[in-house]
């Protein structure tokens, strides 16, 4: 019998990096390795590749004045840039070989992105105040990763601001895979390394097993999914629909609780009032299930609470998916606001100028073209 010497596999970065959340001053770049260890993230000028200067220093993935060096999912938070500017980036993790006791631990090798790029990986910051604005929606993906390279095969990214994963990119979370090969691993390849994205959770993204760790690589500042967020002079606001079932139904094991959950969004929106955050500038609603998707509780649920709070604040348009087929709803007696509903097929390609947003939804091979212009209010 043939007894091999055990192998010890060098740490190397597995997926990533992608860039989760934005403003003009700030950014969180994300990437897993295969062992845990400590990260940082070193920037330089847009026209640079010298990551090495004192006056560009290194920015660590923390936590409560602690650097996390237990994880192999990283996250660093770099705050005080300036805003409408590109950086340069780098990627860094080094091997936690040993914790011997209190906070003694032995280092091994770094894994890092590569310095000398053709293309370096690189992310633009928001503007201050009103500006164009290119933003690309996806949704109801549900883990079809090669549909989804086809679809996004002839967009230039490099002209678009933000991507918004509009809700059920997943079928469900058993497991990180259900992320990461499902769509995650196909964004960072074609945009998610300098574009910023967002997830706006569905319905098939609450459930599974991994189901609550979904925000660990789509973090906020506020640790919740759903947020409001100012860009080039629009408000854009996350709404967290939940799901489409009563929190009863035998299929949730009395796991689901989105009743109240929907119930706290209702007093966040209130808060959003009564504080002045919004009624400034227009405002965009990204919500996964169209309000009147069917009778089911869900949509119903949500029409009676957060509706009514949405039809107070002067909504230019509700971008929705979750029916896997085109539709409109015009402002009626229940919404007073337009929403458009992207397919599962398709992508929603959304420029902003001025006072008017025109949108552009496409299949595959730019099939089933429809056009679409809202006056932002």
């Amino acid at each position: 019998m043939l007894v091999l010497p055990a192998v010890s596999f060098a740490i190397k970065i597995t997926h990533g990096p992608w860039i989760c959340d934005m403003d003009s001053t700030s950014v969180t770049i994300m990437w897993i390795t295969n062992k845990p260890g400590m990260s940082w993230v070193e920037l330089a000028p847009g026209d640079s590749l010298h990551f090495y200067s004192q006056d560009h220093p290194k920015y660590y993935d923390t936590f409560n004045g602690r650097r996390v060096v237990t994880d192999t999912i990283h996250r660093v938070r770099i705050q005080g840039l300036t805003p409408n500017t590109r950086y340069n980036y780098r990627i860094c993790t080094k091997e936690l070989l040993k914790w011997s006791w209190s906070d003694y631990t032995t280092y091994g090798n770094v894994a890092a992105s590569v310095v000398y790029r053709k293309d370096p990986y690189s992310f633009k910051t928001d503007p201050v105040g009103k500006k164009d604005i290119t933003f690309f929606v996806l949704n109801d993906i549900h883990e079809r990763a090669s549909y989804m390279r086809e679809l996004c095969k002839e967009v230039d990214f490099k002209k678009v601001d933000f991507v918004l994963l509009n809700g059920d990119m997943s079928n469900l979370i058993d497991s990180t895979g259900n992320i990461l090969k499902g769509y995650l691993d196909s964004c960072v390849s074609l945009f998610a390394s300098s574009v910023p994205t967002y997830m706006n959770r569905g319905n098939h993204e609450t459930r599974g097993k991994v189901a609550d760790h979904l925000y660990r690589f789509f973090p906020t500042p506020s640790g919740k999914y759903y947020q409001v967020k100012t860009i080039g002079g629009v408000d854009y606001l996350f709404i967290d629909s939940g799901e489409d079932k009563p929190d009863g139904d035998i299929e949730y094991s009395g796991i689901a609780d989105f009743d109240n959950y929907r119930l706290e969004q209702v007093a966040w929106l209130k808060d959003l009032q009564s504080s002045g955050r919004v009624g400034k500038r227009p405002l965009v609603v990204f919500c996964h299930v169209p309000p009147l998707a069917s009778s089911w509780h869900g949509p119903l649920h949500l029409r009676e609470t957060i509706v009514p709070e949405l039809n107070k604040m002067n909504v230019s348009v509700m971008l929705s998916g979750h029916t896997h087929r085109y539709g409109f709803d015009k402002p009626n007696n229940i919404i007073k606001f337009p929403n458009l509903i992207n397919s599962n097929l398709a992508y929603m390609l959304c420029h902003v100028s001025g006072n008017k947003m025109e949108i552009e939804s496409a299949e595959a091979k730019g099939k089933n073209k429809k056009h679409f212009t809202f006056d932002l209010k």
